[in-house]
Protein backbone atom coordinates (compact mmCIF):
# COMPACT_ATOMS: atom_id res chain seq x y z
CA UNK A 1 0.00 0.00 0.00
CA UNK A 2 1.46 3.33 -1.00
CA UNK A 3 0.75 6.76 0.37
CA UNK A 4 -0.04 9.86 -1.65
CA UNK A 5 3.54 11.11 -1.28
CA UNK A 6 5.16 7.98 -2.75
CA UNK A 7 4.96 7.59 -6.51
CA UNK A 8 3.67 4.35 -7.94
CA UNK A 9 6.40 1.95 -9.06
CA UNK A 10 7.23 2.31 -12.73
CA UNK A 11 8.40 -0.53 -14.93
CA UNK A 12 11.91 0.06 -16.29
CA UNK A 13 11.99 1.50 -19.78
CA UNK A 14 13.74 -0.79 -22.22
CA UNK A 15 12.64 0.45 -25.64
CA UNK A 16 14.80 1.33 -28.64
CA UNK A 17 15.22 4.96 -27.57
CA UNK A 18 16.44 3.97 -24.12
CA UNK A 19 18.83 1.45 -25.66
CA UNK A 20 20.20 4.07 -28.04
CA UNK A 21 20.64 6.61 -25.23
CA UNK A 22 22.46 4.03 -23.11
CA UNK A 23 24.72 3.17 -26.04
CA UNK A 24 25.57 6.83 -26.72
CA UNK A 25 26.23 7.57 -23.05
CA UNK A 26 28.36 4.44 -22.69
CA UNK A 27 30.37 5.35 -25.80
CA UNK A 28 30.87 8.91 -24.52
CA UNK A 29 32.01 7.55 -21.15
CA UNK A 30 34.50 5.17 -22.76
CA UNK A 31 35.80 7.97 -24.98
CA UNK A 32 36.27 10.18 -21.91
CA UNK A 33 38.12 7.42 -20.10
CA UNK A 34 40.35 6.86 -23.14
CA UNK A 35 41.08 10.57 -23.43
CA UNK A 36 41.98 10.75 -19.74
CA UNK A 37 44.28 7.72 -19.95
CA UNK A 38 45.98 9.15 -23.03
CA UNK A 39 46.39 12.50 -21.28
CA UNK A 40 47.94 10.90 -18.21
CA UNK A 41 50.27 8.80 -20.35
CA UNK A 42 51.47 11.78 -22.41
CA UNK A 43 51.63 14.39 -19.64
CA UNK A 44 55.24 15.55 -19.20
CA UNK A 45 54.59 16.52 -15.58
CA UNK A 46 53.67 12.96 -14.58
CA UNK A 47 57.12 11.47 -14.89
CA UNK A 48 56.99 9.69 -11.56
CA UNK A 49 54.69 6.79 -12.44
CA UNK A 50 55.16 4.95 -9.14
CA UNK A 51 53.75 7.88 -7.16
CA UNK A 52 50.79 8.09 -9.54
CA UNK A 53 50.15 4.36 -9.22
CA UNK A 54 50.29 4.61 -5.41
CA UNK A 55 47.82 7.51 -5.44
CA UNK A 56 45.39 5.70 -7.76
CA UNK A 57 45.56 2.47 -5.76
CA UNK A 58 45.15 4.34 -2.48
CA UNK A 59 42.14 6.15 -3.95
CA UNK A 60 40.46 2.90 -4.91
CA UNK A 61 41.21 1.35 -1.52
CA UNK A 62 39.99 4.44 0.32
CA UNK A 63 36.80 4.54 -1.73
CA UNK A 64 36.02 0.83 -1.60
CA UNK A 65 37.39 0.16 1.88
CA UNK A 66 36.16 3.22 3.74
CA UNK A 67 33.70 5.50 1.97
CA UNK A 68 31.62 2.81 0.26
CA UNK A 69 31.46 0.79 3.49
CA UNK A 70 30.31 3.84 5.46
CA UNK A 71 27.67 4.80 2.87
CA UNK A 72 26.32 1.26 2.54
CA UNK A 73 26.30 0.70 6.31
CA UNK A 74 24.48 3.96 6.96
CA UNK A 75 22.15 3.17 4.07
CA UNK A 76 21.32 -0.26 5.48
CA UNK A 77 20.67 1.23 8.92
CA UNK A 78 18.53 4.05 7.53
CA UNK A 79 16.45 1.71 5.37
CA UNK A 80 15.80 -0.62 8.34
CA UNK A 81 13.99 2.01 10.40
CA UNK A 82 10.73 0.39 9.35
CA UNK A 83 7.88 2.58 8.18
CA UNK A 84 9.09 5.76 9.93
CA UNK A 85 10.26 7.90 8.23
CA UNK A 86 8.77 7.23 4.83
CA UNK A 87 10.88 5.39 2.25
CA UNK A 88 11.22 8.49 0.04
CA UNK A 89 12.65 10.45 3.02
CA UNK A 90 15.18 7.72 3.68
CA UNK A 91 16.15 7.60 0.00
CA UNK A 92 16.56 11.40 -0.04
CA UNK A 93 18.82 11.27 3.02
CA UNK A 94 20.92 8.55 1.39
CA UNK A 95 21.19 10.66 -1.76
CA UNK A 96 22.43 13.58 0.31
CA UNK A 97 24.94 11.31 2.02
CA UNK A 98 26.24 10.12 -1.35
CA UNK A 99 26.63 13.72 -2.57
CA UNK A 100 28.51 14.66 0.60
CA UNK A 101 30.88 11.71 0.24
CA UNK A 102 31.60 12.65 -3.38
CA UNK A 103 32.37 16.21 -2.25
CA UNK A 104 34.71 14.80 0.38
CA UNK A 105 36.48 12.65 -2.20
CA UNK A 106 36.97 15.67 -4.44
CA UNK A 107 38.39 17.78 -1.61
CA UNK A 108 40.59 15.03 -0.17
CA UNK A 109 43.72 15.67 -2.30
CA UNK A 110 43.76 19.33 -1.26
CA UNK A 111 43.15 18.41 2.38
CA UNK A 112 45.91 15.79 2.48
CA UNK A 113 48.56 17.85 0.69
CA UNK A 114 51.32 18.87 3.08
CA UNK A 115 51.53 22.57 3.80
CA UNK A 116 53.28 24.95 3.43
CA UNK A 117 54.09 24.43 -0.24
CA UNK A 118 57.03 26.01 -2.03
CA UNK A 119 54.60 28.11 -4.04
CA UNK A 120 52.09 29.88 -1.74
CA UNK A 121 49.57 30.25 -4.58
CA UNK A 122 49.20 26.48 -5.03
CA UNK A 123 46.67 25.96 -2.24
CA UNK A 124 45.64 29.46 -1.17
CA UNK A 125 42.27 28.55 0.33
CA UNK A 126 41.11 26.91 3.55
CA UNK A 127 39.86 23.61 2.09
CA UNK A 128 38.72 22.24 5.45
CA UNK A 129 36.33 25.18 5.81
CA UNK A 130 35.24 24.75 2.19
CA UNK A 131 34.42 21.08 2.81
CA UNK A 132 32.45 22.04 5.92
CA UNK A 133 30.47 24.52 3.81
CA UNK A 134 29.80 21.80 1.22
CA UNK A 135 28.49 19.45 3.91
CA UNK A 136 26.33 22.24 5.37
CA UNK A 137 24.91 22.88 1.90
CA UNK A 138 24.20 19.17 1.44
CA UNK A 139 22.41 18.99 4.80
CA UNK A 140 20.36 22.14 4.13
CA UNK A 141 19.57 21.01 0.58
CA UNK A 142 18.51 17.54 1.68
CA UNK A 143 16.31 18.96 4.44
CA UNK A 144 14.87 21.46 1.94
CA UNK A 145 13.94 18.67 -0.47
CA UNK A 146 12.23 16.72 2.29
CA UNK A 147 10.26 19.77 3.50
CA UNK A 148 9.33 20.79 -0.05
CA UNK A 149 8.06 17.32 -0.92
CA UNK A 150 6.04 17.08 2.30
CA UNK A 151 4.41 20.47 1.73
CA UNK A 152 3.75 19.73 -1.94
CA UNK A 153 2.27 16.33 -1.05
CA UNK A 154 -0.12 17.90 1.48
CA UNK A 155 -1.21 20.59 -0.97
CA UNK A 156 -1.83 18.02 -3.69
CA UNK A 157 -4.05 15.70 -1.70
CA UNK A 158 -5.55 18.29 0.64
CA UNK A 159 -4.81 16.04 3.59
CA UNK A 160 -7.47 13.51 2.51
CA UNK A 161 -5.10 10.70 1.57
CA UNK A 162 -3.08 11.15 4.74
CA UNK A 163 -6.17 10.91 6.90
CA UNK A 164 -7.35 7.84 5.00
CA UNK A 165 -3.95 6.19 5.35
CA UNK A 166 -4.03 6.74 9.11
CA UNK A 167 -7.47 5.17 9.36
CA UNK A 168 -9.52 8.33 9.98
Amino acid sequence: MSTAMEPEPVAPRTGRVVGAVRFVLGAAGLAGIGWGVAGVRNDPFLTERVGLAKWLIAGVLLHDGVFAVVVFTVGALVMRFGRRPAAWVRRTVLGGLAVGVVGTLIALPALLRPLPTQNPSVLPLNYGRGLAIVWAGVVVGTAGVVVFRRVRGRERDGGEARGAAEGR
